[in-house]
């Protein structure tokens, strides 16, 4: 009979696992970093769920510029929509009163996402700046 020498390898060998398939410090970094951005995400959207009011929209409108062209005068403007809901077909009105007349302009921006502003401009035969300008939403689709 033929006699082996056994040697003890100890609890490593015992497992099935070597000092070599245990996880590095890198590992255990990157691993860490994972759970943290998980959590993170897990937390803002609790927030967003539980405290953030889901609004309707909320337009203001506000002139930005006031500048020659030809054939009259090219009010700026800046709706900005700080609702929490997003909005199409917004309609601009703007009205000149100047001299005892009254001169009105329209205009349509097509999309107004929540919580951001859009530009536009209004087109008048007279000088806003030499009399009282309105300008204001007046309606809106809902996309």
């Amino acid at each position: 009979m033929e006699e082996t020498d056994t040697v003890d390898d100890g609890p490593e060998r015992a497992s099935g696992h070597s000092a070599a398939d245990r996880p590095t410090r890198g590992e255990y970094a990157v691993g860490a970093l994972g759970l943290l951005l998980v959590l993170a995400l897990l937390a803002f959207l609790g927030y967003q769920a539980l405290a953030v009011r889901q609004t309707g929209p909320r337009l203001t409108a506000t002139v930005t510029g006031i500048e020659q062209v030809e054939g009259g005068w090219q009010a700026r403007f800046s709706v900005r929509n700080s609702g929490g809901a997003a909005v199409g077909q917004v309609e601009v009105t703007g009205t000149l009163e100047s001299g005892g007349t009254s001169e009105e302009a329209t205009a349509t921006l097509d999309y107004v996402p929540a919580q951001s502003s859009r530009e536009g401009a209004l087109l008048f035969t007279a000088d806003p700046r030499s009399g009282r300008l309105e300008v204001r939403p007046v309606g809106y689709a809902l996309p």
